[in-house]
């Protein structure tokens, strides 16, 4: 068959999403849980004695996913427009006749889909957490080697003032914090089974409806709503929601280094074999393909979640015209978004800082990015008003004679009556000027640290 979707190409395999992921979500993992929920449908009913033990033991033993015809389920779905009731037909026949009645006895399709998903979500949220702390745990690592080294900040893509590098990534560290902790959060609404039967009332398993539901939970490891969720994605949706959100911060910092890494700027760059990124046309080029993989699956991952968003709206007690829309939504935003995560830390492990280059940025400006110092400096001795006047005429004599600031104030009488050269000369120096940034990086790699120990006990 065809592969028509970019995730099953043999040419970008594993490009827009990780591997694990693709088990998770792919044809056949999504079969494999359904037919783990049909299993522990059995048990559950038969330890309440609804179906006869025999039969629950028949069906977890033969039911496999392995032995479905996927080619007659295909066509089934068409006819039906559900694969659940062309699932039960074969799952049916795997036991035989006599216990043949008992597979899927009582639910319904969203029972089976839905709770199946949370199986899957379930997985998809281990995954995603592995590889958020594995690309933070890179960050943290760059962090603490870069806590001092020096960089110019950037405001609207023109330079502010020094700032270091590991305060650059110290913020985008404890933002993958954040992450973590709103997706375990999310983690609790959503992992919830789906068990209502037609319309949410369990009326086919009374009077043991929601005794039923809470057995079928437990044997999956899994919650229970008071009600049902059937036409109520809200959780779903906010797992989705909290997945486009990391990957638009996974976005935001491609495209960082990705623009840090501009031949203007020059201040990182990506490592790999001779050869690695080069252009079909010009020799000299050799593109940063982690950066921009991983901005642009994670802008694609964003998009996916997005769509959640749309499709929340259920018309009355059950809507097929949204929620078949999940169907594609809710595994390709895991997807995406595991292939972001799998791009970006393919990024941090390839990352050159270049220290001296970040230096001598600064300089590009003479001197300017240390402008509030002085003007804070002179507002101690004079009104603040007349400080700042005398910064903006010394700017832009700085940038009219393309003369070092401190060099231009100490040309300036009204500045010398109150501050000697050799203040000025020592005010020049942004390595003294990044405040609280050091301090920043030791105390988001500790609150790190102590998430990890928190984690692992």
């Amino acid at each position: 068959m065809t592969a028509i979707s970019l995730f099953d190409w043999t040419i970008y395999r594993n490009m827009f999403n990780s591997e694990r992921m693709a088990g998770i979500f792919g044809e056949r993992g999504t079969a494999e849980s359904w037919v783990t929920v049909e299993k522990a449908v059995a048990r559950a009913q038969a330890r309440l004695g609804i179906i006869p033990a025999e039969a629950a033991r028949e069906i977890e033993a033969e039911l496999s996913s392995s032995k479905l015809d996927l080619e007659r389920l295909h066509a089934d779905t068409l006819d039906v427009g559900r694969p659940i009731a062309g699932l039960a037909q074969q799952l049916g026949e795997q036991v035989g006749k006599g216990h043949d009645v008992w597979v899927h006895y009582g639910i319904t399709t969203y029972d089976v889909m839905d709770t199946a998903k949370v199986l899957q979500v379930r997985d998809g949220i281990e995954e995603v957490l592995g590889q958020l702390g594995v690309f933070r745990r890179a960050l943290m690592g760059l962090a603490a080697k870069h806590r001092d080294t020096v960089m110019i900040a950037r405001t609207n893509n023109l330079h502010a003032q020094p700032q270091t590098f590991g305060a650059k990534l110290a913020n985008w560290i404890e933002e993958c914090l954040r992450h973590e902790a709103r997706l375990r959060e999310a983690r609790k609404r959503t992992l919830v089974v789906q068990f209502g039967g037609a319309v949410g009332t369990l009326a086919s398993m009374a009077p043991d409806g929601l005794t039923f539901r809470e057995t079928v939970a437990a044997e999956l490891g899994l919650g229970v709503a008071l009600s049902n969720w059937h036409n109520a994605r809200d959780a779903m949706t906010e797992v989705a929601l909290c997945l486009g959100n990391i990957c638009a911060s996974l976005a935001r910092i491609a495209q960082n280094v990705n623009s840090l890494g501009s031949t203007e700027i020059g201040e990182l760059s990506e490592t790999g074999k001779q050869g690695r990124g080069r252009s079909t046309s010009m020799a000299h080029k050799r593109n940063p393909r982690a950066a921009e993989f991983a901005e642009s699956v994670a802008r694609l991952g964003r998009q996916r979640a997005m769509g959640m968003a749309e499709i929340m709206g259920q018309e009355h007690d059950r809507c097929g015209g949204t929620w078949i829309a999940e169907w594609m939504l809710v595994p390709e935003t895991f997807l995406l978004t595991s292939g972001a995560l799998a791009w970006a830390i393919d990024l941090v492990g390839r990352l050159e800082v270049h220290e001296e280059r970040m230096r001598a940025n600064i300089d590009l400006t003479h001197g300017l990015a240390l402008t509030e110092r002085y003007t804070l400096a002179l507002a101690k001795r004079m009104s603040k008003f007349e400080a700042r006047r005398i910064l903006d005429r010394a700017c832009e004599a700085t940038l009219a004679r393309k003369r070092p600031l401190a060099e231009i104030l100490a040309g300036m009488p009204e500045v010398t009556a109150v501050m000697d050269k050799q203040e000025i000369e020592a005010l020049s120096d942004p390595r003294t000027y990044v405040g609280a940034a050091p301090r920043i990086v030791d105390n988001v790699l500790q609150a790190a640290e102590k998430a990890d120990r928190f984690d692992a006990g």
